[in-house]
């Protein structure tokens, strides 16, 4: 899919701008407030209809624009076009959005913060794959919040038994609540990253153009610490999810989409964006370089 044009009438800070991107890869280079995520956010807005910035759209509606915003573009994709146009109104208590989007089109949003599940700590990734477990089988979202119930109930009356000879045995059923719970949790994980595995591969080939041995995987370490007390034992239990190549991969990203990146080229990002463009999608932030003052 190529978005031929776009034109921009008081959205955000463009009071009016009209880009017509190249086929491939683009991208935008300008100094810290000159409109080049607001320009991705139109991109975004003409393709979705909605912003990844806000939820609110009439955020988007420039100071000055009285109220009312222009997004038109036009879209190909093979022998097929399609012209958008779109106008936001704003109306007391919200904004109206006057217009049709294009049934065909898709986008997915890549900003920096998205890079937080390769760098950030190994909570991330957990959440990350918990929510996709629970999308694949919604009683893992019980689940979770059940372990999570039991093993604050559990630290809390930890310290309340501090001392008493009897700690262990009143510790144990909230013990094998948190391994049940724990095993139950793990396995849904495991089975859920066997299914993602599969979209993995399908992506990377999609992406390189060519197979590559791409092995997502998750490993379960429970890691016991025993420290002895006067009278009592802590168990300690942590799970760690090491990242694997293919940890950050997005679910969404689809062949046909369009990808929108926000925060510079990092090495990361540019290594993606040379992905893509071998892929044949276009990533609006890099080869054809618009200059933004």
């Amino acid at each position: 899919m190529h978005v031929r044009w776009i034109e921009l009438i008081g959205f955000r800070g463009y009071t009016s701008l009209t880009f017509a991107p190249e086929p491939g890869l683009n991208v935008l280079v300008g100094r810290n407030g000159q409109g080049k995520t607001s320009l991705l956010e139109a991109l975004y807005v003409l393709l979705i209809g909605r912003s990844f910035r806000t939820a609110k759209l009439a955020d988007c509606l420039g100071w000055d624009a009285g109220g009312r915003a222009m997004v038109v573009g036009e879209l190909a994709a093979g022998s097929r076009m399609r012209e958008v146009r779109l106008e936001l109104l704003a109306r007391e208590g919200g904004i109206e959005v006057r217009g049709t989007l294009c049934p065909w089109a898709g986008a997915v949003s890549f900003a920096a913060a998205d890079l937080a599940l390769l760098a950030g700590g190994p909570h991330l990734r957990r959440a990350y794959l918990d929510a996709a477990t629970a999308r694949l089988v919604p009683v893992h979202a019980e689940a979770c919040r059940r372990y999570r119930l039991v093993l604050q109930q559990r630290t809390r009356l930890l310290g309340d038994l501090t001392g008493r000879p009897d700690g262990d045995r009143l510790l144990a059923p909230w013990d094998e609540q948190l391994a049940t719970l724990g095993s139950e949790i793990v396995h849904r994980r495991l089975e859920a990253l066997a299914l993602l595995a599969d979209a993995v591969r399908e992506v990377q080939v999609s992406l390189t153009l060519r197979p590559l041995s791409v092995e997502a995987s998750w490993i379960a370490r429970a890691i016991r610490s025993i420290t002895r007390g006067r009278s009592r034992e802590e168990r300690t239990i942590r799970w760690t999810v090491p990242v694997t190549e293919t940890a950050g991969a997005r679910e969404r990203l689809l062949r046909d989409a369009i990808v929108l990146s926000t925060g510079g080229l990092r090495p990361g990002v540019y290594q993606m964006a040379l992905q893509l463009q071998a892929a044949g999608t276009l990533l609006v932030t890099s080869l054809r370089t618009l200059q933004l003052r």
